[in-house]
């Protein structure tokens, strides 16, 4: 079992393996999988062998747990045959059970076609799966037979474009466009978005400016060996960060919050993204940088010392329109939210329960978005 990096574009962190079979013949060296992974499936010792390869990642995943190292899911690959099976359900549950593995440790990675062969009995055998707390994925999306109609009804959890159109997304139009319209469909369905086959540095910054979420390839890491995956968690290995170019271009960020806890704990969470950020800890030093500074993006408490974060944005729309306008609340209840969108025309609500990854992902498309309709 060889094992790729999955990396987050918004810190540069490994977020995830892949788990790939590999065959090294003892005459023949190394036997490309394209050769004998349909042997497998027509002989059926795909369900074994996937079983294999499911409690091998699950004892990797326990073996990293064990060394002190971060928690990495694995995704693994399920085949046509193995997705029929009767008892997979079963199957899966007993391999979590006696490896010890949290189940959203485990993730299924699935084509489209498999899923589209039936896509009622698929969409039936995804939702047992999601029951279980295991990640589902859609693999190779936009090569197969793409249903809007039926993803909808998938439970899954992300989408990995095809490197078909990754390879010339810097160069062709229409692999562009491609690869947009899926990070924006994944985005307003809720789900991740992974970019496979990224080789260049070109298609990393196209894919970081653009919000995909993870990538993975040889720009980064070729598939290899568990001991050098744990040498590279081990070593905390990441992706370059954004280049100073890159990093003038980011958008900037004004925090605004009477608690200076929640000013850190933000700061922190963003940082990683490359924002150019400030905070502000009263009503009266944001007003002053608003005026001093052109901010992209203010991100405000509820509870400032002498007025409602509401009460700060709906200041801040009159005053600079074109700023897009986070709220951040504990608690806010149905009027009160109503209010904040009517008032100060609030472009996202972020409830106090956030963390970090997710409070990234809700800034990243609250830019995005009004990027887009500006542009």
């Amino acid at each position: 079992m060889h094992y790729q990096p999955k990396v987050e574009l918004a810190t540069g962190k490994i977020c995830g393996f892949e788990a790939l079979l590999r065959w090294q013949h003892p005459e023949r060296g190394l036997v490309p999988p394209a050769e004998f992974i349909p042997v497998l499936e027509e002989t059926g010792l795909i369900v074994p062998a996937g079983e294999w390869v499911m409690r091998t990642a699950c004892a990797q995943i326990k073996a990293w747990r064990e060394a002190g190292l971060p928690s990495s899911p694995i995704a693994v690959n399920l085949s046509a045959r193995q997705f029929q099976q009767k008892d997979l359900e079963d199957s899966i549950c007993r391999v979590l059970r006696e490896s010890a593995v949290a189940p959203p440790l485990l993730q299924f990675e699935l084509t489209e076609s498999l899923l589209m062969a039936d896509p009622e009995a698929a969409a039936r055998t995804l939702l047992g799966l999601k029951e279980l707390g295991v990640r589902l994925s859609v693999d190779d999306f936009g090569t197969g037979y793409s249903s809007l109609a039926y993803l909808k009804r998938f439970a899954v959890n992300e989408l990995k474009i095809d490197r078909v159109f990754i390879r010339d997304i810097v160069a062709d139009p229409d692999d562009a466009a491609i690869t947009l319209a899926i990070i924006n469909l994944a985005h307003s369905l809720d789900l991740e978005v992974v970019a496979e086959g990224v080789e260049t540095e070109a298609q990393v910054n196209f894919l970081r400016s653009h919000g995909c979420d993870q990538m993975q390839g040889y720009y980064f890491a070729a598939p290899r060996s568990a001991d050098d995956c744990t040498r590279a968690l081990r070593e905390d290995q990441r992706l370059s960060p954004p280049s100073a170019k890159d990093r003038d271009k980011a958008p900037s960020v004004l925090l605004v919050s009477g608690n200076e806890h929640e000013l850190v704990m933000i700061s922190r969470a963003l940082g990683p993204a490359g924002y150019r950020m400030l905070a502000a800890n009263s009503e009266e030093s944001a007003f002053d940088a608003l005026s001093k500074h052109g901010f992209d993006i203010v991100i405000c408490d509820q509870r400032l010392p002498t007025m409602s974060g509401a009460d700060f944005l709906a200041a801040v729309r009159k005053l600079h329109p074109e700023v897009i306008r986070i709220l951040i609340s504990a608690k806010l209840d149905t009027g009160a939210l109503a209010d904040a969108v009517n008032a100060a025309r609030i472009h996202k609500f972020v409830s106090k329960d956030w963390d970090a990854k997710r409070l990234r992902s809700e800034v990243r498309a609250a830019y995005l978005r009004r990027r887009r309709s500006a542009g």
